[in-house]
């Protein structure tokens, strides 16, 4: 299949009053010369983009009137050898249709239709939100034109944007859900059954897979997936789906990874490691496919119309592929209307970037050394902060899809605040363990910490702390090596604690000690700051030895106190932590935290990739890093043949000395590849 092969993708989101301008000849060039070989266009849905025959199709008004644009394009595109995948949205439709055909759009409780666009300056008809179980999305508009396409065109696939269904409550709505649940509908959507919304857009996109299937069985489907466990998208909760659920209606995955810089500073812009968990989240245990990551060139839609800054764009984008996705370019408008250049510029650098890297790629698989227990919500996502600020490579284990026989494949794993509770999560970490491996688990809940006492190595005798301030994680003597690199006999805490004792042979390396005062007069007066209990017997962090393996047990949430604070010894302490159970590492790297570390493999092969982001988000300008060191541990009796520098080119030493690699990579840009040859 065409799309098993490396691949560079580039959606123009075409404005329908650019249409009379648009000449395929010239945008498949400039195409070509970013070096895309997959275009993404719009084609039905909203608009179609050629003479429909089906009813309702709303047809763009600015299409040519005696020649087939999207045909033209097409052949264009063909003619470079890039491939066409038509973009269709059947999310919304104009006021023409809901005026003839009201029982296809999605009602709130009070019976009024949901309204896109109604604001909107110029001459423009109205939106409205068409419902996921109506007509308009299935056997009576959707389907049709999906079939008049695939027979007319020659598509190379589809991607079926906006597929999410809308809350609604219209009578077929209601109908499906007394029959799915055996309940009447809620009055209220945030009553809703968790799967309910999942469940009618899975059936909707379910009804469109059939139909290219039917029609052109080779064509393959594309559809969005949310790797996080909440997702607001102003019409209700959209929950997080597994993505074998997903693949079950589609051949292809992406994910969507907006820097959404217009929230500002203080209204939330996206983690700097976003784009890389949704790769990781997209990625099957079997590494079968790679998903796509799509990557909007604005700092948010309500600034479509200008570009990322360059040095946070380039960075982020290079994520993608340095995660093992491939990186799909979302523009407005065709390189003829788009105004800053800046965008075209860095896609272009982008791209001549992943061709350097494509061949050392080609079939290569992760080489991480722990595994994330994941859930997609905030404290598998401070924890996946928490290692790539560490440089310790992780895949994850999916909450949904926990397999056992791939723990072997790693030497630490890593069960953040709530997963514990997840089905398969105790057994397959108990099993693991058992065998060999080492665990960091962080758990608040009394009643899992107690069915699992024996692996954590506490008693059964736990309570809950109240929210604790001005309080400190104190170092004990047998913790030492936790506070490596830190000189210092105690750290901030602040948060819940689970009152817990070690068991007779567990060891305590850190305990609580408990607020000094109240918080509104902790610094009044000062002379009264001395703590009056300086020292508890309180664990907060323990060692236990189960099987062959050992565990390090958390009864706070690690977690809550880097995702809020963002200290530096936080992070620090869960690196030591690490490497308490590791004792060393497989790969180790001396570099600032804001480099990123993701490392494959292949049969003879092994790259590493380091993505900088240095610098206060959003990244004003690109500061080199300099004088990585990288050191390898490699198997007995394997030799290096050569190392290089893949994409940058940059200048690096090495030497081989035993069974360690050491490396030393002089300058770091935004992305480079060392490629070890074995």
């Amino acid at each position: 299949m065409w799309w098993e092969g490396p691949m560079r993708v580039m959606q123009y989101n075409l404005q329908v009053a650019d249409t009379a301008w648009m000449d395929p000849k010239k945008i498949a060039f400039e195409t070509e010369q970013l070096a895309c070989n997959v275009v993404v266009m719009n084609v039905g849905g909203i608009y179609a983009w050629y003479p429909s025959k089906v009813k309702y199709h709303h047809i763009n008004e600015f299409l040519p009137k005696n020649r087939d644009l999207l045909a033209e394009l097409i052949q264009e595109f063909h003619g470079r050898n890039i491939k066409f995948v038509a973009r269709f949205d059947f999310s919304i439709t104009d006021d023409t249709t809901y005026l003839k055909k009201p029982q296809w759009f999605a009602r709130k409780r009070d019976k009024t239709p949901y309204f896109r666009g109604e604001k909107r300056m110029g001459n423009w008809s109205l939106f409205l939100n068409t419902c996921a179980n109506g007509g308009y999305r299935n056997e009576e508009v959707a389907v049709p034109v999906i079939k008049e396409v695939l027979e007319k065109y020659d598509i190379d696939g589809i991607f079926f944007n906006a597929p999410m269904a809308s809350p609604c409550f219209c009578e077929k709505c209601q109908e499906k859900y007394e029959k799915v649940y055996g309940v009447s509908m809620p009055e209220l959507e945030e009553e809703f059954a968790p799967d309910w919304i999942s469940r009618c857009t899975k059936d909707n996109i379910g009804v469109i897979y059939q139909a290219i299937k039917e029609t052109r069985e080779e064509v393959p489907m594309i559809l969005y997936y949310i790797p996080y466990s909440w997702s607001f998208l102003g019409m209700g909760r959209i929950e997080r789906d597994s993505i074998y659920e997903r693949y079950a209606t589609a051949d292809l995955l992406c994910t969507e990874s907006q820097d959404v810089l217009s929230r500002g500073i203080h209204g939330g812009i996206p983690e700097t490691v976003n784009t890389t968990l949704a790769m990781k989240a997209g990625r099957r245990n079997d590494e079968a496919l790679r998903p796509f990551g799509i990557i909007h060139s604005c700092p948010g839609m309500d600034w479509r119309h200008v570009g990322l800054p360059t040095a946070e764009y380039l960075p982020w984008m290079c994520q993608v592929p340095a995660a093992g996705g491939i990186l799909w370019h979302s523009v407005t408008g065709y390189p003829d209307t788009i105004t800053d250049k800046r965008i075209l510029k860095a896609i272009d650098k982008v791209d001549h970037m992943i061709v350097k890297s494509e061949v050392d790629m080609d079939g290569a698989r992760s080489k991480a050394e722990a595994v994330l227990f994941w859930d997609g919500g905030e404290h598998a996502i401070a924890w996946a902060d928490i290692l790539t600020k560490n440089h310790i490579t992780y895949d994850f284990m999916q909450d949904y899809a926990i397999a056992g026989e791939n723990m072997k494949n790693y030497r630490l794993a890593i069960v953040p605040q709530g997963l514990l509770k997840c089905a398969g999560v105790k057994e397959t970490v108990k099993e693991y363990v058992n065998q060999g491996g080492t665990a960091i688990i962080e758990n608040l809940n009394a009643r899992e910490t107690v069915d699992f006492a024996d692996v954590l190595g506490v008693t059964s005798s736990v309570s809950t702390s109240e929210y604790l301030k001005a309080s400190y994680l104190r170092f004990e003597e047998t913790g030492k090596m936790l506070k490596q690199g830190m000189d210092t006999d105690k750290l901030a805490f602040r948060g819940q604690v689970l009152y817990c004792t070690p068991d007779t042979d567990c060891e305590c390396l850190a305990t609580l000690v408990p607020p000094f005062a109240p918080v509104e007069v902790t610094g009044a007066p000062p002379e009264r700051a001395s703590m009056p209990v300086s020292h508890t017997d309180i664990p907060l962090i323990m060692k236990h030895v189960y099987g062959k393996g050992e565990v390090i047990y958390l009864p706070f949430a690690l977690s809550a106190l880097t995702r809020e604070f963002r200290l530096m010894d936080h992070y620090h302490l869960a690196g030591n932590m690490a490497d308490c159970l590791l004792k060393q590492r497989e790969l180790n790297i001396t570099a600032p935290s804001t480099v990123q570390v993701t490392a494959f493999e292949t049969a003879g092969k092994y790259m590493i990739h380091f993505i900088n982001e240095t610098g206060e988000r959003p990244i004003r300008e690109t500061i080199p890093v300099h004088d990585i060191q990288v050191q390898v541990m490699l198997s007995e009796n394997v030799q290096v043949k050569s190392v290089h520098a893949k994409i940058e080119e940059q200048e690096l030493t090495w030497e081989q000395t035993g069974n360690c690699l050491t490396i030393t990579l002089h300058q770091l840009d935004v992305w480079e590849m060392i490629t070890i040859a074995f």
